[in-house]
């Protein structure tokens, strides 16, 4: 194997075909299905040796990621267009939260491009049993007006099939919400555009939940994205428990647009 001292230009190069050939002949897209497998590592985990609802999403996103880099639908291939993904809606739902050092494979897909991209994911494990689930809705984004742009130039097989969590809804205006917390965007919150990563909002609703209300185990999420937020802007975290659900809105507080709202449900 190579030590660091060996790369040079040519190695690097050689390294990147290998990955490419990797994720070609080990992460299988059949089909339009794109198979990835992740092992739960101790970082992924809470105090219970499980996966946490943000280690759930946060492999749905990568898996997500690596299909759309596959399919030269990636971040350097959006911004050659102009372009970039933006997540609009996302539901989640999980029937078993694997445990540290168990291997689970992600398998994701798309059903529609226009005007949304519609993504599903299945969450299955060694035994191929079904332990978790997810659909989102992704639009592109003109890089220069921030505003909708239609993708016509795309090679992504569009797969008829659907998960059995559901279309994520636009969730309603929620009354009776209280002011929970408050929350200041640190630098380990962004994402590479610089703005905080759809997955971070899911971990501040938790902390604050785990925090302020009690210490029920969440298995199922809904959440819509409405406003971006940056570094060092501060936002006021709304709540309010209802039956077997907790409801959410983030506000940005400096001119009160909401960021996020949001449905969790507990197990």
């Amino acid at each position: 194997p190579l030590g660091v001292r060996g790369l040079n230009s040519k190695n690097v190069l050689l390294l990147l075909e290998v990955r490419h050939f990797f994720l070609y002949f080990c992460n299988m897209e059949n089909n339009g299905e794109w198979t990835e497998t992740f092992k739960i590592r101790t970082f992924m985990t809470d105090k219970s040796f499980e996966a946490t609802m943000t280690t759930i999403g946060n492999l749905f996103q990568d898996a997500a990621g690596n299909h759309a880099n596959f399919r030269q639908l990636g971040y350097h291939d959006m911004q050659k267009q102009n372009m970039f993904w933006v997540l609009n809606r996302l539901k989640i739902q999980v029937i078993r939260f694997p445990k540290w050092l168990e291997e689970v494979n992600i398998s994701t897909w798309v059903s529609e491009m226009q005007p949304f991209s519609h993504r599903h994911f299945i969450m299955t494990d060694a035994q191929g049993h079904d332990i978790g689930c997810g659909y989102s809705l992704w639009t592109p984004i003109d890089t220069i007006t921030h505003r909708i742009k239609r993708l016509t130039n795309f090679d992504t097989p569009l797969v008829d099939k659907i998960t059995l969590c559901g279309t994520p809804s636009k969730l309603p205006d929620t009354e009776g919400v209280e002011l929970s917390s408050e929350k200041s965007a640190n630098f380990s919150d962004l994402d590479f555009l610089g703005h905080v990563n759809n997955v971070k909002y899911v971990e501040w609703m938790l902390n604050d939940y785990y925090r302020n209300w009690g210490e029920d185990k969440f298995s199922s999420l809904e959440i819509n994205y409405l406003n971006e937020c940056l570094l060092d802007q501060v936002i006021s975290i709304h709540a309010k428990k209802e039956m077997d659900d907790m409801f959410y809105v983030l506000k940005r507080i400096s001119d009160g647009k909401e960021i996020c709202r949001a449905r969790l449900g507990f197990c």
